[in-house]
């Protein structure tokens, strides 16, 4: 980074840049320029070196804001701030001899850039003559550091506010014909350079000028600055800047210096949209700033990969957003002044106030703003349920589709640059928490957990930390290099985390507590015992629970196999049960591994459907044969046992019942469906590991844990549990929801030293996060403590 250790404005438009580059400054000479690029994402743009000072190890530059890049620096930039890069000095510097009476003329532009080589040609013992010019009096400066190096000085003003009237060639005529020179120097505009080498032409002296081009590095790789210098193409950046400019095609150069003025012009104008943005939404606080007649009705689509491709391919769907889409939609966010988003998220980010940083290009701030409440944007980005959640309380989606949040949220956790991580320090320990499981409830609970200052270590069943995420969902809705980076960035805060370690069978949670020293443990160990029928047929080789078939894939490379152990047996037809979007996982994986038809058969209508509509379509868009209004009755098998068809029942939609939901009523039609794989995706019941590990332990009938909607705290003292485990199967963000109030209940439970059990709310409400002595990250050292 590069510091501006002085700025100075000499009109509104004009303004100075002394920066720290002792590298730059030791080796620049009058006639250099520098490259300079603000941030990541910013351009490269060339800037001519003002004056230098190689003591104080710093480079000086005079700028005129009229392009989007330095509009920004002059807006943005204060003196003590730091930008990202300054490369030079660059080009070749200006020839400096004493050949008697030279002429140096600086005109907008060129003012400052033309000092150097006037104070360089006048050490060498030459006679100056100084013309700089100016629109007006406001925008004249230096004209002091002029005088002190010319013998001569003449200030021209286009309006004749101050000194000579006119045009800077109109003075260079007029001592041309009195006074001619050896050498004419001229630094500015094009036009006003081409129109100083027209004026000397007939007067045969010879005339310099600078041509700062057009460049993209400045180093002779791109040659976008190639200039026709007396017949032959020369780069300004590296045979340059400073050429005869009697040789000089300046039509030419002038030609090319417009081929990006449209785009510059957009630049521009999206730059003032942005600054005023920023004016309203955040220098003045303005809410409800747009209304609903100037948004688009509809979302900006997703990009997808094609339906033909994917199908034969684990290669993520869902392409997400690029940079003109989530700019686009982020646009249709009106930043209501009572949002009721907020209240839909089970993890309360502060949804306006992430998109409004979108708004502005801030995807760091943005990204800030997310992890404040959830520390994994690219996951939930992709397999919560926003349509039901967050999107369904937009307001605008009582007159328009919704903000698209979800796409939103993951264009920011997979864009943002995230800061390094390294683990807070606090005065002392919150105090040792178990974690056990290490799906969406165990890792949202273990994130907050270590930014309150306890020290967390997961125990996870299986040989990857992930849980769910991992076994569960197939790579091309939610890839692995996704799961690995969010995990960690746990790990890098300080989580530890212990694989292989079955909880009930290695350790119970009683050894946890006392022989192990735990002060508290969560149970986030999801709920995965597979539900079947009891349907005839349930017994063969082929008929596989969601979670077997999804794991052999996921978790242990099945779609691989021989070349990976774990083996997968299909055939040619697969009938999965169920309409969730488990089941929708369970069809669209089949299709990838080659099976030719693949069927849902589900009891109830479409509309019923659990799955997501964007995974129906997807689904049908592979390939997937739906039937609806089909229950199975029997799965077939031949005299070895193996899955030969399956018999289903025709169904209709009977009347409502008290609580309004209508039941699928069977019909006396029954249909014969060859297949040789059934996959039942019928939901998950709770494991009974611990429940038989752990008597003490509250169950409900089911075998679900029990634990209090607020606190998630159990019946016993310092153990708390959450998400499928207590919920039965449900969402990941739901379970994330669960994880942050266990945690903040586990946080409160140890500030109080454990001397009160079971919590109230007004516990919760008392808990203050510690605070670090050293964060991780500004936005992860103390996460937000309210969790609805």
């Amino acid at each position: 980074m590069y510091t501006i250790l002085r700025r100075e404005a000499f009109s509104d438009i004009t303004f100075l840049w002394e920066v720290a580059a002792p590298d730059v400054a030791n080796a620049a000479e009058p006639g250099h320029f520098v490259m300079l690029r603000l941030h990541e994402g910013s351009e490269r743009i060339p800037l001519t070196v003002a004056d230098f000072d190689r003591e104080k190890g710093t480079i000086t530059m005079v700028v005129q804001s009229l392009g989007k890049t330095t509009i920004e620096m002059r807006d943005r930039y204060k003196e003590g701030d730091s930008f990202t890069d300054f490369v030079g000095p660059l080009g070749l510097p200006q020839h400096v001899d004493k050949v008697g009476h030279v002429v140096l003329v600086g005109g907008g532009l060129g003012v400052a850039p033309v000092y150097p080589q006037l104070r360089a040609f006048k050490e060498a013992g030459n006679r100056i003559t100084g013309i700089i010019g100016f629109r007006n009096r406001d925008l004249v400066f230096w004209e002091d550091k002029f005088a002190k190096y010319c013998d001569d000085l003449i200030v021209c003003t286009d309006d004749g506010s101050y000194g000579k009237p006119g045009f800077v060639t109109t003075a260079l005529h007029e001592l041309l014909e009195r006074d001619k020179p050896d050498l004419v120097v001229a630094i500015g505009p094009l036009p006003m350079m081409n129109a100083c080498v027209e004026t000397t032409r007939p007067f045969g002296v010879k005339t310099m000028v600078s041509l700062n081009a057009i460049m993209v590095d400045g180093t002779g790789m791109c040659g976008s600055c190639r200039v026709t210098v007396g017949g032959d193409v020369r780069f300004a950046c590296v045979d340059g800047p400073d050429f005869d400019g009697h040789q000089v095609d300046f039509k030419e150069l002038i030609a090319r210096q417009r081929r990006f003025k449209s785009e510059e012009s957009k630049a521009s104008d999206d730059y003032s949209h942005l600054c005023n943005l920023e004016k309203q939404l955040f220098d003045e606080g303005k809410r409800g700033y747009k209304k609903l007649k100037e948004l688009a009705p509809h979302q900006t689509p997703m990009p997808e990969r094609n339906a033909t491709e994917r199908a034969r391919n684990f290669k993520e769907v869902n392409l997400g957003y690029s940079m003109r889409e989530a700019f686009q939609e982020a646009e249709r966010c009106i930043q209501c002044a009572k949002p009721t988003c907020v209240s839909g998220c089970p993890v309360t980010i502060d949804i306006p106030r992430f998109i409004r940083h979108v708004l502005v290009r801030d995807l760091d701030g943005a990204l800030a703003v997310i992890n404040e409440s959830n520390l994994f944007p690219s996951i939930c980005g992709r397999v919560c349920p926003q349509e039901t959640q967050c999107e369904s309380q937009c307001v605008i989606n009582r007159k328009m589709e919704s903000v698209a949040i979800g796409r939103l949220e993951r264009f920011v956790g997979d864009h943002a640059q995230a800061k390094p991580v390294v683990p807070a320090t606090f005065a002392e320990s919150l105090g040792r928490v178990a974690i056990v499981g290490s799906g969406p409830a165990g890792l949202a609970a273990a994130a907050d957990l270590v930014r309150f200052g306890a020290e967390v270590t997961v125990y996870e069943a299986l040989h990857v930390v992930g849980g769910v995420l991992r076994y569960g969902i197939p790579s091309f809705r939610l890839p692995r290099d996704i799961i690995d980076r969010e995990v960690k960035r746990l790990a890098d805060m300080g989580v530890h985390f212990e694989t292989n370690k079955v909880i009930g069978k290695t350790f119970t949670i009683a050894q946890l507590m006392n022989g192990q020293g735990y002060d508290a443990v969560f149970v986030g160990a999801g709920a995965g015992a597979p539900s079947f029928l009891g349907i005839p047929g349930e017994f063969a080789g082929q008929v596989y629970s969601a979670n077997e078939f999804l794991t052999r894939i996921n978790l242990m490379g099945g779609d691989k196999f021989p070349y990976l152990d774990t083996p997968i047996t299909l055939g040619n037809s697969v009938v999965v049960i169920g309409a969730g979007n488990t089941a929708m996982d369970c069809l669209r994986v089949a299709k990838r591994l080659g099976v030719p038809t693949v069927r849902c058969v589900y009891r109830r209508t479409e509309a019923e459907a659990p799955a997501r509509i964007e995974e129906l379509r997807h689904a049908k868009e592979e390939g997937i044969e739906f039937l609806f209004l089909h229950a199975p009755v029997e799965i077939r098998t031949d005299a070895d046992g193996n899955v030969a068809g399956m018999k289903v029942q025709k169904m209709v939609m009977g009347e409502p019942d008290e609580k309004g939901r209508r039941k699928p009523v069977p019909l006396d039609e029954f249909v014969e469906l060859d297949c040789d794989t059934v996959i039942y995706a019928l939901g998950t019941n709770a494991n009974p590991i611990i429940g038989q590990s752990a008597k003490d332990l509250a169950l409900n009938k089911w075998g679900n844990i029990v634990a209090d909607d607020a606190t998630q705290a159990t019946n016993l003292p310092g153990v708390f549990a959450g998400g499928d485990i207590v919920s039965g199967g449900a969402t990941v963000i739901l379970a994330m929801g669960a994880g942050r109030r266990a945690a903040k209940a586990i946080g409160a439970y140890l500030q109080q030293k454990k001397q009160k059990w079971p919590l109230t709310a007004d516990d919760l409400a008392a808990f203050v996060p510690p605070v670090p002595l050293g964060s991780a990250q500004d936005a992860s050292a103390a996460p937000a403590a309210t969790v609805a």
